[in-house]
Protein backbone atom coordinates (compact mmCIF):
# COMPACT_ATOMS: atom_id res chain seq x y z
CA UNK A 1 0.00 0.00 0.00
CA UNK A 2 1.29 3.44 -0.69
CA UNK A 3 -0.50 6.92 -0.26
CA UNK A 4 0.80 9.00 -3.76
CA UNK A 5 -0.26 12.46 -4.19
CA UNK A 6 -1.04 13.13 -8.47
CA UNK A 7 -2.72 16.53 -7.59
CA UNK A 8 0.45 18.00 -6.06
CA UNK A 9 2.66 15.83 -8.23
CA UNK A 10 7.04 16.53 -7.81
CA UNK A 11 9.25 16.27 -10.84
CA UNK A 12 12.41 17.08 -11.64
CA UNK A 13 13.24 20.07 -13.47
CA UNK A 14 16.92 18.44 -14.53
CA UNK A 15 18.95 15.74 -14.40
CA UNK A 16 21.08 16.74 -11.34
CA UNK A 17 17.60 17.05 -9.59
CA UNK A 18 18.37 19.69 -7.88
CA UNK A 19 15.11 22.29 -8.57
CA UNK A 20 11.97 20.38 -8.90
CA UNK A 21 8.75 21.50 -10.16
CA UNK A 22 5.05 20.65 -8.91
CA UNK A 23 1.93 20.44 -10.57
CA UNK A 24 -1.62 18.61 -11.01
CA UNK A 25 -0.57 15.28 -12.81
CA UNK A 26 -3.70 13.89 -12.49
CA UNK A 27 -5.05 13.85 -15.79
CA UNK A 28 -2.23 13.03 -17.58
CA UNK A 29 -1.15 9.98 -15.59
CA UNK A 30 -5.23 8.89 -15.67
CA UNK A 31 -5.13 9.36 -19.78
CA UNK A 32 -1.41 7.47 -19.69
CA UNK A 33 -3.40 4.42 -18.51
CA UNK A 34 -6.62 5.03 -20.15
CA UNK A 35 -4.97 5.12 -24.03
CA UNK A 36 -1.75 2.63 -23.44
CA UNK A 37 -3.08 -0.32 -21.15
CA UNK A 38 -6.04 -2.52 -21.91
CA UNK A 39 -8.76 -4.00 -19.57
CA UNK A 40 -11.01 -2.80 -17.11
CA UNK A 41 -8.45 -2.60 -14.23
CA UNK A 42 -6.74 -0.09 -15.90
CA UNK A 43 -10.30 1.97 -16.52
CA UNK A 44 -10.49 2.00 -13.23
CA UNK A 45 -7.07 3.10 -11.72
CA UNK A 46 -7.07 5.49 -14.82
CA UNK A 47 -10.45 7.15 -13.01
CA UNK A 48 -9.08 7.04 -9.49
CA UNK A 49 -5.99 8.92 -9.95
CA UNK A 50 -8.54 11.58 -12.56
CA UNK A 51 -11.05 11.63 -9.38
CA UNK A 52 -8.36 11.75 -6.72
CA UNK A 53 -8.09 14.79 -4.14
CA UNK A 54 -4.45 14.64 -2.19
CA UNK A 55 -2.93 11.81 -1.14
CA UNK A 56 -4.86 8.73 -1.64
CA UNK A 57 -4.03 5.20 -1.33
CA UNK A 58 -3.05 2.88 -3.67
CA UNK A 59 -2.81 -1.27 -3.66
CA UNK A 60 0.45 -2.86 -4.15
CA UNK A 61 -0.97 -4.11 -7.72
CA UNK A 62 -1.63 -0.44 -8.32
CA UNK A 63 1.50 1.22 -7.66
CA UNK A 64 3.00 -1.90 -9.97
CA UNK A 65 0.42 -1.33 -12.73
CA UNK A 66 1.80 2.70 -12.19
CA UNK A 67 5.08 1.74 -12.28
CA UNK A 68 5.07 -0.56 -15.37
CA UNK A 69 2.73 2.07 -17.55
CA UNK A 70 5.26 4.96 -16.56
CA UNK A 71 8.42 2.73 -17.44
CA UNK A 72 6.95 2.44 -20.55
CA UNK A 73 4.90 5.55 -21.33
CA UNK A 74 6.49 8.11 -19.32
CA UNK A 75 9.55 10.34 -19.77
CA UNK A 76 12.11 10.16 -17.54
CA UNK A 77 11.28 13.19 -15.15
CA UNK A 78 7.89 11.54 -14.35
CA UNK A 79 9.53 7.99 -13.88
CA UNK A 80 11.65 9.81 -11.30
CA UNK A 81 9.02 11.74 -9.64
CA UNK A 82 7.12 8.70 -9.42
CA UNK A 83 9.83 6.42 -8.04
CA UNK A 84 10.54 9.22 -5.34
CA UNK A 85 7.16 9.22 -3.91
CA UNK A 86 7.19 5.64 -3.79
CA UNK A 87 10.58 5.42 -2.13
CA UNK A 88 9.58 7.82 0.34
CA UNK A 89 6.57 5.84 1.37
CA UNK A 90 8.54 2.90 2.44
CA UNK A 91 10.81 5.29 4.25
CA UNK A 92 8.19 6.69 6.53
CA UNK A 93 6.38 3.38 7.28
Amino acid sequence: MARLNFQQFRIPTGIDRTQYRTGDARESVANMLYLNVNGIRAHALALKIYNSEGETDYTDEEVRSLTEVAANYGTPAFIDGLNEQINNQTKTD
